[in-house]
């Protein structure tokens, strides 16, 4: 075996350790898997033109193969694998960026929630803490806030009002008989 052929067969490696760093991660990625699939094809191409190229392997003699038709049939082979391992490729890095977007909106789409009470519309702070929601809108740089009522809420006090007055009334009319 010559130098050449030694180191083309050494390139196969990194190809054979990419797959077995990419199988370990196809649980967490689904998008991994036409990478997968693309280093497969790739490592078969690349295989092929070890097998062709270098006079000094001589794989085509376990076959019983003229060296010509094997040659044709392995660069075909090798040629199909390419095309299909830089398709492959293609596809896992459009699913991969795909799937990172998705990710992304959720992500986003989460942290822009504000935690606020039902009860006294405090909101909570990144911290833990919770803060009136007066000061999340002083800091957010939103207009200054200021205190008014809603004619709903003015109507529901007005009639608390007149409802305590009465009372009152009633009260200090039962402590002074």
């Amino acid at each position: 075996m010559t130098f050449v052929a030694l180191l083309d067969i050494i390139v196969l490696f990194p190809l054979a350790w990419a797959f077995y760093l990419l199988w370990g991660e196809r649980r967490k990625f689904r998008s991994l898997l036409p990478i997968i699939v693309s280093v497969v094809f790739l490592f078969a191409a690349r295989l092929c033109e070890v097998l062709v190229e270098h006079p000094t392997i001589h794989i085509f003699r376990l076959f019983g193969f003229p060296r010509e038709p094997y040659s044709v049939i392995v660069t075909v082979i090798g040629g199909f694998a390419d095309v299909l391992g830089v398709l492959f490729l293609v596809t896992g890095f459009v699913q991969t960026i795909r799937v990172r977007r998705a990710q992304e909106k959720v992500i986003h789409d989460l942290e822009s929630l504000l935690p606020i009470c039902s009860g006294c519309k405090k909101y909570k702070a990144e911290d833990g803490t919770w803060h009136p929601i007066e000061r999340y809108l002083l800091d957010s740089g939103s207009p200054e806030v200021t205190h008014g009522l809603c004619p709903d809420c003015a109507s529901k006090m007005s009639e608390e009002f007149a409802y305590l007055k009465d009372r009152n009334r009633r009260a200090s009319a039962v402590q002074r008989r």
